[in-house]
């Protein structure tokens, strides 16, 4: 089997054709480089991301991915519940709407032009927090902006910090950086398949990361976290913020699994207290061989 770097040079000579081998291989190797990336990376080169694995109810999935978060010390959107499209379409611009425009309830997304349908999905917009892209933006005006997060930008307008917070805030958004690893992290045991990105993380003017977007998750098998473990150096710090899910009890994942409102939205939920529990097993299993040998 390639190597994770090999694998990359040639992902990056197919997306640049007109790239040298030596250069894309130096492009391979700066992003392999990266803590952030190493932890999402068997998501981003999985060829059947989104097709050959089953989705976790998107209600379900945001619910349990705060009451996880929450135990892990991170801060995420605050007053998520569950409404009808009409209690949704009254709705002040205080609140973030998703909902699945095919009226299936597989996918929720944020739409703003368009007219809820079914249940959707509402939280209330994080005041005084920006999104990492609306900081590096206004930091550095050359950074390219995508459709969505443009979109968004209404929700940070007053967002201003003076020079001293912005020095702070720079710190808290490194991707080397604890916070965002832990988010990081999180996602991946959660089953997140929308990485952590500067459009689903949040930073107030305190230097605290908010995450969000959860709601797109699916069932694994637990091999990508086996090769995950694989491809994080024993003893570094990323090794050690694994260690956080590895803290989490059994008692964790019942109690969070408990916090899912018994709604229509959400279906039923008995065995996804089997799934998470065997998966913080397998987690901790291998956290544990690992923290073992580095002993050694």
């Amino acid at each position: 089997m390639n190597s994770p770097v090999e694998e990359l040079t040639q992902r990056v000579l197919a997306k640049c054709p007109g790239i040298s081998v030596q250069n894309a291989r130096r492009e391979a190797e700066a992003l392999w480089a990266t803590p952030a990336f190493r932890v999402s990376y068997v998501w981003l080169v999985s060829p059947n991301r989104y097709r050959s694995r089953e989705r976790i109810n998107p209600f379900v999935a945001e619910f349990l991915a705060q009451a996880v978060m929450r135990r892990l010390g991170i801060r995420t959107a605050s007053e998520l519940y569950i409404c009808t499209a009409e209690q949704a379409r009254a709705l002040s611009d205080d609140f973030v709407v998703k909902f699945d425009r095919n009226g299936k309830g597989r996918t929720l997304s944020w739409n703003p032009s368009a007219t809820p349908t079914g249940w959707c999905l509402v939280s209330k917009v994080v005041r005084d927090a920006a999104s990492l892209a609306f900081v590096t933006r206004m930091i550095d005006k050359g950074y390219p902006a995508k459709h969505h997060d443009v979109r968004a930008d209404k929700f940070y307008s007053g967002f201003n910090p003076s020079p001293a917070e912005i020095d702070r805030i720079k710190l808290a958004m490194a991707l080397d950086g604890v916070q965002y690893l832990s988010i990081a992290i999180a996602r991946v045991f959660l089953g997140c398949t929308c990485t952590p990105h500067f459009g689903n993380i949040l930073v107030n003017k305190a230097g605290e990361l908010i995450s969000i977007d959860h709601a797109n998750a699916e069932f694994e098998d637990g091999e990508e976290l086996k090769r995950m473990f694989d491809f994080i150096d024993r003893g570094s710090e990323l090794f050690k913020i694994l260690g956080g899910v590895a803290g989490l009890t059994e008692g964790d994942i019942r109690a969070s699994i408990d916090e899912i409102p018994k709604h229509p939205a959400c279906g039923s939920t008995a065995l996804l207290s089997d799934y998470f529990v065997k998966r913080l097993r397998l987690w901790k299993e291998l956290y544990s061989s690992q923290a073992t040998a580095l002993t050694r």
